[in-house]
């Protein structure tokens, strides 16, 4: 069950080598002796030229107009742009027999995962990055294919607690094709270790995480974000790291460093490059801050519930001034918490409608169902519950899949 569900293979990591100062393009010598021997020839005479593979190899940089990218990617190098947050995703389709990717890791920590999902296969190739020292290093993926067009989606499956990653392009037998048009659907979803997906792939449910370094276990491809995005065929930006806590100086992450300082920004760090939200407009976004709140703030002595809510409240205001028409859901997840926190955020939200006249803002608090993160199927649960929330109380408020437009 676990493997359909795409549970680490440590047998299915492949990691090749360095690339080496120059990379020369080469030809399939074997493939070209036998189509130029005359008894070749002679029986292909009633072939059209389309219907003969070609398998010249090729390496295509990151910055092709053929790949298709998800997600706050940061493109200050073109030809090797860096993926921080969880979730974010490029895919393209290809011909050809092989496929390799070159990509080369930060060393900001260690234990980088990406899964590469090939065609209709539903178990992906998991790498973990090996460190290069800023140099890139070439992944073998698939090799004997059959000669056709192949769709591949990577995906960063970690947050940045494991750092970034750069894509460099890919190598090829074959030809790079126009990937697939964008969702007109978007969602954009703030938050935490939940939304990140954290040992989402312990498959013990209801129960604390088990001990140790779990980075293996973390996959934001399953995340409650990403199974809602699939379910409505819609596009996911997904700003979210583990530890986050909505106000500075609180929570578990980088010295406290909270979303309201990363909300705009290309990494969760106060310092990063500022992102810019012309380039994604969602129709729906998710504000799901408040569990590393509720674990490292004491009310009434940290700071007062009305200093927090205000801090809520600012955050929305930040957001509806990038997104003037996107509807705003800000939820509680269900893992386990003081059930004083949903109040605080409810009431926060209510006052936000009341003062604003904003209509487009909502309240939604997820049963609490455990004590460790929530694994697949109870992140499937918060989808499911979502999902209901946004087909019936949003879209009898008027809520559709064009309302950014």
């Amino acid at each position: 069950m676990w493997e359909l569900l795409g549970i680490i293979n440590q047998a299915k990591i492949n990691h090749q080598g360095v690339i080496p100062p120059e990379f020369g393009l080469s030809v399939n010598v074997e493939l070209k002796n036998l189509l130029e021997s005359p008894l070749m020839l002679q029986a292909n005479l009633d072939l059209i030229a389309s219907e003969i593979p070609d398998l010249t190899t090729q390496r295509i940089t990151a910055e092709h107009e053929n790949f298709n990218y998800s997600g706050r990617i940061n493109w200050q190098d073109p030809q090797a742009p860096a993926f921080a947050f969880p979730g974010t995703v490029v895919e393209f389709k290809f011909t050809g027999t092989s496929l390799q990717l070159e990509l080369s890791e930060d060393n900001w920590s260690s234990g980088n995962y990406l899964d590469v999902y090939l065609d209709n296969n539903p178990n992906p190739i998991t790498i973990e990055l090996q460190p290069g020292k800023g140099q890139p290093i070439v992944y073998d993926i698939a090799a004997g294919l059959d000669n056709q067009v192949h769709h591949v989606t990577l995906v960063k499956r970690t947050d940045y607690v494991m750092g970034e990653f750069n894509f460099h392009g890919i190598i090829i037998d074959g030809q790079l094709l126009p990937a697939d048009p964008d969702s007109k659907r978007k969602i954009e979803v703030y938050g935490d270790s939940i939304s990140s997906g954290a040992v989402v792939e312990y498959e013990v449910p209801g129960v604390q995480d088990p001990q140790g370094n779990n980075n293996n276990l973390s996959n934001a491809y399953y995340s409650y974000a990403s199974i809602l995005a699939r379910e409505y065929d819609a596009e996911l930006s997904l700003v979210a790291q583990s530890g986050a806590s909505l106000m500075n100086g609180f929570g578990y992450w980088h010295d406290g460093t909270g979303a309201e300082s990363f909300y705009d920004k290309l990494k969760p760090l106060q310092d990063a490059p500022v992102w810019d939200f012309s380039n994604y407009t969602p129709d729906l976004v998710i504000i799901a801050l408040g569990q590393n709140d509720s674990s490292s703030i004491e009310i009434g002595k940290d700071v007062s519930a009305q200093v927090w809510q205000d801090h809520y409240q600012q955050l929305i205001a930040n957001l509806r001034a990038k997104y003037p028409n996107a509807y705003v859901v800000g939820m509680f997840p269900n893992m386990f918490h003081d059930r004083a926190w949903d109040t605080y955020i409810t009431e926060a939200i209510a006052q936000y409608r009341n003062e604003h006249n904003d209509d487009r803002v909502f309240a939604l608090i997820h049963e609490q169902v455990t004590p460790g993160h929530p694994r697949i199927s109870e992140q499937q649960q918060m989808a499911d519950t979502l999902k209901e929330f946004i087909d019936t109380t949003l879209t009898e408020n008027g809520f559709n899949w064009d309302v950014a437009d």
